[in-house]
Formats: structure tokens, C-alpha cells, sequence
């Protein structure tokens, strides 16, 4: 199971994936000065770091409003998901098409082709995920965050 929540005071979002810790922090927390502190706080650009590998960057996740468009860059891939008007939110990774349909409960559930590899439910200020297969652990961990962020982003502008 993976597990995303945002400490809003810590101004982090913490993961748990299977067994391991991540944290996600905005891009520019930890650069000196208060000015980038204050940005940070309405980042939507994160970047996680895993328990095993503290210092090094894992990945980095945005969330883009204009296109409702979570991205995830893994290394030298980038993932992005995609949004229609009133249909569900698609992902390509790795060749693969995903879909995620969504409900208005915050519940969703991920498809790839007609197959369900996975299902959600979104609460306040996290994300829970379920029920998919081991290999797509590290890309679904990655979106996790990204509907985190999203959450803060909308929580922002309303």
C-alpha cells in the first residue's frame, strides 16, 4: 500500500511505500533565504527523496493547473498524465496506456487497458493506494504525490 500525506507546517509530503519512507519536499525549500522559503510553501513542483538514499533526488512531480496535468520525471523519462473535459485522466508509461477514473467521492481507480491495476481514495490532504501490482509501485508512489499536490493547489485557489 502506499500512503501520501502533506504536513502542511512541515511544508512536506510523506510517503509510505511498502516497507519504505520518502519524503517530498517543494523544489528550492532548503536554498538559504526566507523569500524561496515563503515560494515554497506554494510550490507545485516536489522533489522526493527516498529513506535508502536520503541524499540523493528520486524523482521530481509537478502539478500544472492550467492543463489539470500531473508530471512525474524518473530519471530520464518524464510521465505525464492527461485530462479531457469530463472523461477520465490518462497516463502513458512505459508504452502503456492507464486510465484513471475518477468519482467525486475522491475515490478513483486505474485501468490499464480494461484490467483495474489499482485503486484510490483521496482524503484531506492525501492519498491512499491499493491493490496493484508490484512493478508499478515506484510510478504509482510518484502519482500519489502528484494528487497530493493537486489537493494543496486546489485548497490554494478556492
Amino acid at each position: 500500500m502506499i500512503e501520501a500525506t502533506a504536513r502542511v507546517l512541515k511544508n512536506v509530503i510523506e510517503l509510505r511505500v511498502g516497507d519504505e519512507d520518502w519524503t517530498a519536499r517543494p523544489a528550492g525549500a532548503d536554498d538559504p533565504g526566507l523569500g524561496r522559503r515563503i515560494a515554497a510553501l506554494f510550490a507545485t513542483e516536489y522533489l522526493t527523496y527516498r529513506a535508502r538514499e536520503p541524499g540523493a533526488v528520486h524523482s521530481t512531480v509537478s502539478y500544472h493547473a492550467k492543463n489539470d496535468e500531473i508530471r512525474i520525471q524518473l530519471g530520464g523519462n518524464l510521465v505525464k498524465t492527461t485530462s479531457t473535459a469530463f472523461g477520465p485522466l490518462g497516463l502513458n508509461y512505459g508504452g502503456v496506456q492507464f486510465t484513471i477514473n475518477e468519482r467525486l467521492t475522491g475515490r478513483f481507480t486505474i485501468f490499464r487497458e480494461k484490467v483495474q491495476v489499482g485503486a484510490g481514495q483521496l482524503g484531506f490532504r492525501s492519498c491512499k493506494l491499493k491493490d496493484y501490482p508490484p512493478e508499478l509501485e515506484v510510478i504509482f508512489a510518484n502519482l500519489s504525490i502528484g494528487y497530493v499536490i493537486r489537493t494543496l493547489v486546489w485548497e490554494m485557489f478556492r
